[in-house]
């Protein structure tokens, strides 16, 4: 084969930054782990709705999960989630074994919020938040070093305030300590017998 070719014609390289549900293709920008439920996933044009089963992220199965790759270092990457029961949210996966999530959930005394952290064998809840309702808006920030995970929450006025939940090393999603080599997937997901509702997926690359 040539070493080079010359292709006829003008072509420009059109650099996107901001992926959101609108801008983006469902059956091209976003993927599954192995062969999906299709009755588990409702695609809209403004909003994604899920619906969990009992697989979970650490199953080497298929559960409810869908999402998009990362692209560049630094980003902010948010999402609006409600939901019935369960749990549900964003995850920064690597692999069943590493992984981050945030997410919403019920728990005892009601909604919560949860940040988990999973690196290989070890699994740890960073974080529990009391949420007084079933919607709350996600969002993790991203550089070369750490993601930071944060709940955003509005007052009567319109103002946006945020809490951080914590933070974890990008390292550990990498695949020079992870193994593999696809790259980290941002991914809504849903667990129990649920509903989930997402709204307002935006992410930037900064």
């Amino acid at each position: 084969a040539e070493a080079s070719y010359e292709i006829p014609g003008s072509f420009v390289q059109q650099i996107k930054r901001e992926y959101t549900f609108e801008n983006t293709h469902w059956d091209l920008d976003w993927i599954y782990l192995r062969h999906p439920h299709p009755e588990n996933y409702q695609k809209e044009a403004h909003r994604l709705i899920l619906h969990g089963t009992d697989v979970t992220l650490e199953d080497v199965d298929s559960p409810t999960f869908i999402g998009i790759r990362q692209k560049d270092f630094r980003m902010n990457l948010s999402v609006k989630v409600s939901l019935d029961q369960g749990e549900a949210g964003l995850t920064l996966y690597m692999d069943e074994m590493q992984h981050y999530d945030l997410a919403v959930r019920t728990g005892a005394e009601g909604y919560e919020a949860v940040l988990k952290i999973n690196i290989g064998t070890a699994k740890h809840t960073l974080a529990v938040f009391s949420l007084t309702e079933n919607c709350t808006g996600l969002l993790v920030t991203a550089d070369p070093l750490e993601y930071h995970f944060y709940l955003i929450s509005e007052n009567a006025s319109g103002q946006e305030s945020r809490t951080e939940l914590g933070m974890g090393y990008t390292k550990y999603l990498s695949s020079e300590v992870a193994g593999g080599f696809t790259g980290v997937i941002m991914g809504l997901y849903a667990i129990g017998e649920n509903t989930a509702v997402f709204t307002d997926f935006r992410c930037e690359y900064l």
